[in-house]
């Protein structure tokens, strides 16, 4: 963990365009070794999952809403699929049949420790590599950015050697900067209060046992308190 972090302080210091290994990485268009992944394959539209990457016409669509109408007599109802494009951010809506075959896309997922940031885009680093990429902190979205920390884990997904998207874990562990003081009066069991949270000190509602200096588990999609870990 020591030779890892240091290894994360190098890195920050002579920054991704001078990586001694591999040199700089751009976030699209280039190789990535995959670990980990899946083949592309068809599957029915009434199987398909909140959270499952489709390819049409050479787009990368993430479906972000499913549901199904049960159809009247012989029909065969419809199922409505919304999705976000991976690539623009856009919104894609279609009605499918529930036989429809639509194609999964074909991704590698690696980890990345992540580095640091700017504000606007974030370093993170290969722990075998030691490659180097950047990205936008927007792809993280807005709730799971607040909850970056030196030595996060980040998982990377890439197409054919394109980047696509980086995401954190759905928990993170992190420790309580500063929490509110507890109300007298009150059981402790009920009452929540606000607590600053990590490296940007992300505003978290906590149980009132909690203090400064404790570490909790945060999840990362919803912003809520889990558990603390001491």
């Amino acid at each position: 963990m020591a030779a890892r972090l240091a290894l994360r302080r190098a890195a920050r210091a002579v920054g991704p365009g001078s990586d001694p290994f591999l040199g700089s990485c751009a976030w699209l268009g280039v190789p990535c070794r995959g670990i980990d992944g899946w083949r592309g394959v068809t599957t029915a539209a009434n199987e398909l999952r909140v959270g499952a990457i489709v390819q049409r016409d050479g787009n990368l669509l993430k479906v972000t809403k499913h549901s199904y109408t049960q159809g009247q007599a012989r029909s065969s109802g419809n199922v409505q699929v919304e999705y976000r494009d991976l690539r623009t951010g856009g919104k894609v809506q279609e009605r499918l049949s529930p036989s429809d075959k639509v194609e999964r896309a074909s991704l590698e997922s690696e980890e990345y420790d992540y580095l640091y940031d700017d504000g606007t885009t974030a370093t993170a680093m290969h722990p075998v590599s030691f490659e180097q990429i950047e990205f936008p902190l927007d792809e993280l979205g807005t709730t799971a950015r607040r909850f970056l920390a030196e030595g996060c884990v980040l998982k990377v997904l890439s197409f054919e050697g394109e980047r696509i998207s980086a995401s954190l874990p759905d928990e993170v562990e992190l420790e309580v900067v500063e929490a509110d003081p507890s109300v007298k009066g009150e059981s402790q069991d009920k009452q929540f209060k606000a607590a600053k949270v990590g490296e940007h000190e992300a505003v978290v509602r906590v149980p009132a046992f909690v203090e400064a200096g404790d570490r909790i588990v945060v999840d990362t999609t919803s912003g809520n308190f889990v558990r603390r870990v001491r």
